[in-house]
């Protein structure tokens, strides 16, 4: 009968080895999510500059959270809407 030492011993490593390379691409994306968001909020043109700075400022505090709400409240209500194709 085979000890199940070796098999537990890589199937543990193989989950922990794959959790930290999830959390380094996780971490990676909300870097550039956060950066990217960051990029478009200085570019912009708000009505007042106090405006500009508070944003970016939350989103450098919150990171991903920050610019998932600076996308839902300032970016998406920025867009145009559709305009119906006409034939």
């Amino acid at each position: 009968m085979e000890s199940a030492g070796p098999v537990f011993a890589s199937v543990f490593m193989l989950a922990y080895f794959g959790f930290i390379a999830f959390m380094m691409l996780f971490t990676l994306a909300s870097w550039l999510v956060s950066a990217l968001a960051i990029w478009d909020c200085a570019g912009r043109d708000f009505p007042d500059r106090n405006t500009r700075a508070i944003w970016c400022l939350l989103i450098f505090m919150t990171r991903w959270i920050g610019a998932l709400i600076y996308y839902i409240v300032v970016y998406r209500t920025d867009d145009p809407p559709p305009q119906p194709q006409q034939r």
